[in-house]
């Protein structure tokens, strides 16, 4: 990994963290990102570039640095919060990494940190084993989290970033299956897993906690980080951000091609060429409204009464056609946070995904506690 200087410089591999009301900059940065050769990471392991797009809160600042923590030297960070701020910083990071001496005293400086860290903790926990043992709870509610993986559900180039925060009470860091008491009275395996606040196709913002027996989801808890200083942004580009929410849908009801071109239409329209965008959108529409399989695929998968994701889906596509052509489209109705865990129990982990995939979410009332390492407790529902 790493960035090259001279003319055989290898692309940046870009991870992005989309902050509440910073999806006109994430969406801007795919899309130059796109244009100029540079990929878009879904992982820290593969990322030399850390941009956070928008302003995070004290609770995503945390899940942030984690991401950091996990990305290899050489590497570089960086916050936009204007799509103004694009250019400069893809040429920051280009330079950053290009510097070698600086790179390999960062590394070394956090090695040493690192190293301080381990011998503070080995001080005060010398009982390592007793402390994981007794902790073993908070494990499986924190660190078994699930906040970053990808479940094999990709967006092309355009996908986001993908990691599985993973406890270490198993083997190989896996979390261990705990017991719980099924309805027949006996007892049945149980993971805890969290999704969010970063993963591919998934409200920037929005935790989910659940609790699966085999693969059910029997419990739910959904929050939204920093939710206290949350205020949505009125989009300006409605077209764009119809798109993205699009391409969401079809993401992770599997069918990349329609995704990545669904990306594509929606790039047009933040580069100055929303007459290709115009000319592009009515036929991608029809192919998406006549697919059969898609209809299969998504059928029972109810967001609201009497409205399934497919629905969803056709109406961002008839909206982002509206604003490309003149016509006023229709708001997106808004679920609340409180409402998730609702809709998902029940439901496998893929058709959960769907689900969240196809909502708008703001905060309605707070829903979660936070720990002093920022992560979200769970709470009961239903």
């Amino acid at each position: 990994m790493g960035v090259i200087a001279g003319p055989h410089r290898t692309p940046m591999h870009v991870l992005l963290v989309e902050a509440p009301g910073g999806s006109a900059v994430r969406i801007e940065l795919e899309a130059a990102a796109a244009t100029t050769g540079h990929a878009i990471a879904i992982h820290p392991a593969e990322s030399d570039v850390l941009l956070v797009c928008g302003t995070p809160g004290p609770e995503l600042h945390t899940f942030i640095d984690r991401v950091w923590d996990q990305m290899p030297y050489p590497k570089h960070r960086a916050t936009l919060t204007s799509p103004d701020e694009i250019d400069a910083a893809l040429a920051t990071a280009l330079e950053a990494l290009a510097d070698r001496d600086a790179q390999r005293l960062a590394a070394r400086e956090n090695t040493i940190d690192n190293n301080d860290a381990q011998a503070f903790n080995d001080h005060e926990h010398p009982d390592d084993e007793y402390s994981n043992h007794e902790h073993s709870d908070d494990a499986h509610g924190s660190d078994a989290d699930e906040s970053m993986h990808d479940h094999g559900m990709t967006m092309g180039a355009h996908d986001h970033m993908s990691m599985d925060h993973m406890s270490m009470s198993g083997p190989g860091g896996y979390p261990l299956a705990e017991g719980a008491d099924d309805r027949d009275g006996l007892e049945m395996d149980v993971l805890h897993r969290r999704l969010g606040p970063v993963l591919p196709a998934w409200p920037a913002d929005v935790v989910l906690d659940v609790t699966l027996a085999g693969d059910t989801i029997t419990d739910a808890a959904a929050a939204m980080v920093d939710a206290d200083d949350h205020v949505p942004a009125e989009p300006k580009n409605v077209a764009a951000i119809a798109l993205d929410q699009a391409a969401q849908v079809l993401a992770v009801a599997g069918w990349d091609a329609a995704a990545a071109r669904t990306l594509r239409i929606r790039d047009l329209t933040v580069t100055g060429h929303r007459d290709q965008a115009r000319e592009r959108i009515r036929p991608l529409h029809r192919r998406i409204e006549r697919s059969v399989m898609l209809r299969w695929s998504l059928r029972g998968t109810q967001v609201r009464p009497g409205v399934d994701v497919r629905t969803v889906l056709l109406e961002r596509l008839e909206r982002a056609d509206a604003a490309l052509n003149g016509r006023q489209p229709k708001p997106e109705l808004a679920t609340t946070v409180d409402e998730i865990p609702a809709l998902v129990e029940g439901r496998d982990i893929g058709s959960a995904r769907l689900v969240v995939a196809a909502l708008t979410v703001h905060p309605g009332r707070r829903t979660d506690t936070t720990d002093p390492a920022g992560a979200a407790k769970r709470h009961h529902h239903g």
